[in-house]
């Protein structure tokens, strides 16, 4: 072959595989557009899918039909999980009306600053105010107010769209149910496009793996945990809107160094300063004992070997991740910055020779 021709090939070549290139990036922009308002929902299923495939793969030696296997185990789920969340959920809408109508937040507030213990702790901390305790609890106090006030307009607007709500969560649940059923072909096929050595798609999958696993039953799990012990601790020592502060449990056990102390920790000051000794003693044994216990010894149990990312970056991926994705962002976060660091280490190990991680 002439090199004029084998040029002319050359430019051929190129020339086609830029146009094609052309057209699968339009392509890929276009499905961007056109699935983009489902991310939240395929997110989720993932999440599903992964988290409850050994339930999957147990109930395969009972049915002789994948499709059939996927369905009772997404029933399942909805059982198991859906229908609870609704009922609680029904509750907190319930419990949170009548204590906005009983509760006296500014007396509230103003007890709780002028409390004996609270004012030892004002006293500590008056260096932020250059020792001025007085302009520390102005500070707090409308801290508090603005964040409450905040909060109740989220939930609000998040109780506003329930419509909207159900209908991702039945999409959610039908990408689940496929995804139990053909997850295995579609994990293949997404590895053929991956130019990565075979140990390395190992790799990959596995980190994916256990970041899953690691925020759903170390972050998730352990939130609905200790949020169903405080709540039924509230509800046998005869404390108002018992489910509301157990939800609240579950969302401050995300909270980095307090976790579901900032929750059952002034429920206790509270109590002891109100007089109800007993009650207020019970409370702060079950947190210590029990609730922080979970977070101690539990969570480090569930996460040991699976995630070896330092404490402060899976933290921050977490709030970044919420603040870019929503919700789902509380896995996506950590999810990407794994991904991150293992496609660094991908790349590291290539350019020093090596053929894999």
């Amino acid at each position: 072959m002439s090199p004029s021709r084998k040029y002319r090939l050359t430019l051929e070549r190129n020339f086609y595989v830029w146009i094609l290139l052309l057209f699968i990036g339009i392509l890929g922009y276009l499905n961007f557009q056109i699935l983009k308002s489902f991310f939240a929902s395929i997110g989720w299923a993932i999440v599903i899918a992964l988290v409850f495939y050994p339930v999957f793969e147990y109930l395969k030696r009972f049915f002789k039909y994948r499709g059939l296997t996927a369905l009772v185990t997404i029933i399942l789920v909805i059982i198991l999980f859906l229908l609870p969340f609704i009922y609680i959920s029904y509750q907190i809408i319930l419990e949170a009306g009548e204590l906005i109508k009983g509760v006296n937040l500014p007396e509230l507030i103003e007890e709780l600053l002028t409390n004996s213990v609270t004012i030892k702790i004002l006293e500590k901390l008056s260096f932020i105010t250059g020792g001025d305790i007085k302009s520390l609890e102005d500070m707090i106090k409308n801290e508090i107010s603005g964040l409450l006030k905040e909060g109740a307009l989220k939930v609000a607007h998040g109780f506003s769209n329930v419509m909207g709500f159900f209908i991702n969560l039945i999409l959610t649940f039908f990408i689940a149910f496929f995804f139990l059923k053909d997850g295995d072909q579609f994990v293949k096929k997404i590895g053929e496009f991956l130019p990565f050595a075979e140990a390395d798609k190992v790799s990959i999958r596995k980190q994916i793996k256990n970041i899953i696993y690691t925020t759903f039953y170390g972050g998730i799990l352990i939130a609905m945990l200790q949020g169903t012990i405080l709540g039924i601790t509230f509800y046998f020592l005869d404390i108002p809107s018992a489910t509301l502060w157990g939800f609240a449990t579950a969302v401050a056990s995300f909270i980095p160094v307090l976790g579901a102390f900032a929750v059952w920790g002034p429920a206790s000051i509270y109590l002891l300063a109100k007089g109800f000794i007993l009650k207020g003693i019970i409370l702060a044994l079950v947190g210590t004992l029990i609730i922080s216990m979970i977070d101690n010894i539990l969570k480090p149990l569930i996460i040991k070997g699976r995630v070896n990312l330092p404490l402060i970056f899976i933290f921050l991926s977490v709030l970044g991740g919420i603040k870019l994705f929503g919700l789902i962002g509380f896995i996506i976060g950590p999810l990407v910055f794994s991904l991150f660091v293992s496609f660094l280490e991908i790349l590291k190990n290539f350019i020093g020779g090596a053929e894999h991680v």
